[in-house]
């Protein structure tokens, strides 16, 4: 008989035992076992006279450990042979436990724990020895001496004294082994592992199975991975797995997004297992290490595929409604309010739809028709309705209510209504800047000007009306009026040559994170004027006039004036596109003696990148909405919102209204 005393202090090992964990011990007893080449690994639970798990056996047909190998094993923390062997000994398979950390897991299962192992020594002997560990004193384990036997190699180890395990006799906790060892048995289908009798059978509960490729940029090294997502037939919860190159788990995450998918996801890397226990703490860096910018690609990379799965299984759902005639709506959407209540509609039908009769076209019809009545007249109280119905979990109840009270469906049909109007505003500004013939007929004043003091949104969502067309005197009356500043002095602002400057656009937002006070100048020019240097001095003088006038010094305002028009020759070209200075940016006098810390900009700025602009912020209501607007949309837009103002003949072939 040999006593070993582990080398790591008793609080380190009852921290690594995760005694509130007993499936994951089960786990990582599993995978040791695959790792010593097991084809047959059973996970057996002893129940008391009342039905309570109370101990349990990992029994498997591997390799077994002989003495040599227990003084390795058993002494330390960390000093694995495993960590720098890349397969395990016999069959060349994939290693998992590089830690040396599974057989301190054994705790949760029991007060006293036990392996009863045979295995070959170096001198060709086959021999049997039995280690055993109590919990009371954790860093010491008494080994048999070893005996010559003809038994198979392979190892029993048994857990007792605890009184209750009662987690290890849930169906969760063989569907968490199932998913976790998933890639690793369908690789290696010879491999059987059978919990409380049942053969763990991953491939048979796969409904789909996708693989994702991850590329992402660190230290200036691209590097390269695949993520792996596999979703289930039955329900068995979601899980993230950190895994090597080889599906291996090295760690698993602590939650994973989707409450309305069943699914486990595996990122296969193949340096994962030098970034093991890091996971946590990588998350919280404020300097991204290599894992946790890792880890931010794998949540976009899952988010988008997410996203794109709710998208499909939704239209797929829907047409099975259809088709089976228990949708609730008939024929197309007459309005665009109809078509983002039933886009709605569908979102919160789908994510529910396991609650939903599978059986009985009458049942579906009334649930359906029942949501679609709650949805338009009281979708604050949805959620509760449901939960009453149907029982929701308080996770997806959550999630329903993110999606409805904290947004509200009143809300998500006006804000998509918006989005709507403003794709279809700026397909048809592309119309009436851009179009050879019916730009010529777009005037400054008369028409671009009037239609944008309605549609300013597109130079910016910060922007707040203050100004139309008035001089620089009154923008002076305005700018102090935000600052809270009297105005006593009623001298008119001039420009340099003594004129009275009119802006066309002036527009102010306040930047409430620095206290900053932001106005931004819009010069618009025709369409059909192409801006050169005559344009740029008019804007520029606006701007000196600021800067050289103390009644707008203040540290904390900036002033932006932008030249805005469709086209610019090759000396406005050049002076937008300096070198050192920002893509657009022309004129940026220093700080003036007479106006001390005023911040004082120019810029020129094309409809096409304004148009660009506006379209990003809206592309992914855009992709939402699935909504590309046709030209005849875009006119019958303008003929809607902007009828008193748009130019004779420029929508002369849209149709009156009926």
């Amino acid at each position: 008989m040999k006593t070993y005393s582990l080398e790591a202090g008793d609080d380190h090992v009852q921290k690594l035992a995760h005694e509130n964990d007993p499936v994951k011990a089960v786990i990582e007893l599993v995978w040791n076992s695959l790792d010593a080449d097991a084809h047959r690994v059973d996970v057996i639970l002893h129940r008391s006279q009342t039905d309570v798990v109370v101990g349990v056996e990992v029994n498997d047909d591997g390799h077994g450990m002989a003495p040599e190998e227990i003084s390795a094993a058993f002494r330390f923390v960390g000093n694995s042979w495993k960590r720098t062997a890349l397969r395990s000994r016999d069959e060349s398979r994939p290693l998992h436990g590089k830690f040396g950390q599974g057989r301190l897991r054994a705790f949760a299962l029991g007060t006293k724990v036990t392996w009863d192992t045979v295995g070959d020594s170096t001198d060709g002997k086959r021999l049997r020895s039995v280690v055993t560990a109590r919990s009371g004193d954790r860093n010491h384990v008494e080994v048999s001496d070893a005996v010559e036997t003809d038994a198979d190699t392979g190892t029993k180890f048994a857990a007792e004294g605890k009184e209750a395990i009662d987690p290890l006799d849930k169906d969760a906790a063989a569907e968490r082994l199932g998913t976790t060892l998933a890639p690793y048995l369908i690789a290696h289908d010879s491999v059987e592992v059978v919990y409380d009798g049942q053969r763990i059978l991953p491939a048979e509960n796969i409904a789909r199975d996708t693989e994702l490729p991850l590329e992402w940029e660190h230290g200036g090294t691209v590097r390269h991975a695949k993520l792996r997502v596999i979703e289930w037939k039955k329900p068995a919860g979601r899980e993230i797995h950190l895994c090597d190159a080889s599906s291996v788990v090295v760690d698993t995450l602590d939650s994973a997004p989707g409450p309305d998918f069943s699914y486990s996801a595996y990122l296969l890397w193949d340096e994962m297992p030098e970034h093991q226990g890091q996971w946590p703490l990588a998350k919280m860096e404020s300097t991204p290490t290599v894992l946790g910018t890792t880890l931010a690609e794998l949540d976009q990379v899952l988010a988008d595929y997410l996203d794109a799965r709710r998208d499909e299984r939704r239209r797929e759902l829907v047409d099975e409604w259809k088709t089976a005639k228990v949708y609730p709506y008939k024929g197309e959407p007459v309005s665009t309010e109809e078509e983002v209540e039933r886009a709605a509609f569908d979102v919160v039908a789908t994510s529910i739809n396991r609650y939903i009769p599978k059986e009985g076209k009458r049942k579906q019809r009334l649930t359906l028709g029942l949501l679609k009545d709650s949805l338009q007249q009281r979708p604050g109280d949805v959620t509760e309705l449901l939960d009453q119905y149907v029982g929701l979990p308080a996770e997806e109840r959550e999630h329903l209510d993110r999606l409805l009270n904290s947004t509200g469906l009143s809300r998500v049909i006006r804000a998509s209504t918006d989005v709507t109007n403003r794709l279809e505003f700026l397909a048809a500004l592309q119309l009436m800047v851009f179009d050879p013939e019916k730009h010529k007929l777009v005037g400054e004043r008369e028409h671009l000007h009037k239609i944008l003091e309605r549609e300013l949104w597109v130079f910016g969502e910060q922007y707040n009306f203050m100004v139309s067309e008035r001089g620089l005197t009154a923008a002076l009356d305005r700018h102090r009026e935000l600052l809270g500043m009297d105005r006593s002095d009623r001298t008119p602002v001039k420009r340099l040559d003594g004129s009275v400057g009119r802006l066309d656009l002036l527009l102010s937002a306040v930047a409430t994170e620095h206290d900053r006070n932001r106005h931004l100048v819009v010069e618009l020019k025709a369409p059909r004027v192409r801006a050169g240097q005559t344009e740029l001095n008019q804007i520029e003088s606006y701007a000196m006039a600021v800067a050289s006038d103390a009644r707008f010094a203040d540290a904390t305002t900036e002033w932006d004036f932008w030249l805005v028009t469709s086209e610019v020759d090759s000396v406005v070209r050049q002076k937008s596109n300096q070198r050192g200075w920002e893509r657009g940016l022309a004129f940026a006098p220093d700080d003036l003696p007479e106006a001390p810390g005023a911040t004082v900009r120019v810029w020129v700025r094309t409809w096409g990148q304004i148009i660009d602009e506006a379209k990003h912020r809206l592309d992914y209501f855009q992709k939402s909405l699935q909504h590309d607007p046709s030209l005849d949309e875009a006119k019958e837009y303008l003929r809607r919102q902007h009828s008193d103002v748009i130019p004779e003949g420029l929508i002369e072939d849209i149709d009156a209204p009926a």
